[in-house]
């Protein structure tokens, strides 16, 4: 040993040892770091995924329609949604067929379905279908921008 030194060195496992107090409280912060960025990606993600989903959905309940009553639905969104939902507006979806199934929670008032952020699907079938959603900025770029479209 030195004579300025009155500890020797130890090993890792030695100072580990001694300080197991301190290891676990950064590797729990470590883990809880990790679960909270997870969970933020996941529940992001999950967002993207519903609403491609419902694009889906929307487009081909709108080509069911057609095939049962011979064209597109016709009114404001509302009532198209309502006609999808198994209404029947004017004469349009007279055998009431439920092309969607929807939950008090997934429509606004006015009968519309919603995306994941709370805004209504814009639908059209004039002339070809689209549906899209306004995405995370909650924007109406017309199925460009960060929309979720069912033709994309």
């Amino acid at each position: 040993m030195e004579s300025g030194s009155t500890q020797a060195a130890r090993p890792l496992g030695q100072t580990l040892k001694k300080k197991p107090a301190l290891f676990w409280v950064a590797l729990s912060i470590l883990i809880l770091a990790t679960a909270v960025v997870s969970a933020f990606t996941v529940h992001h993600f999950s967002k993207h995924s519903q609403a491609r989903h419902d694009v889906q959905v929307i487009a081909l309940a709108l080509d069911g329609f057609v095939l049962e009553n011979g064209g597109y639905p016709q009114g404001t969104r509302g009532e198209i949604c309502r006609l999808l939902r198994g209404e029947s507006i004017d004469g349009q979806n007279p055998k009431k067929v439920d092309y969607v199934e929807a939950l008090p929670s997934e429509m606004n008032r006015a009968g519309e379905f919603l995306d994941p952020w709370g805004e209504p699907y814009r639908i059209s079938a004039d002339p070809n279908v689209r549906v899209y959603s306004c995405g995370p900025n909650r924007l109406d770029e017309h199925g460009n921008g960060d929309d979720i479209a069912s033709w994309k």
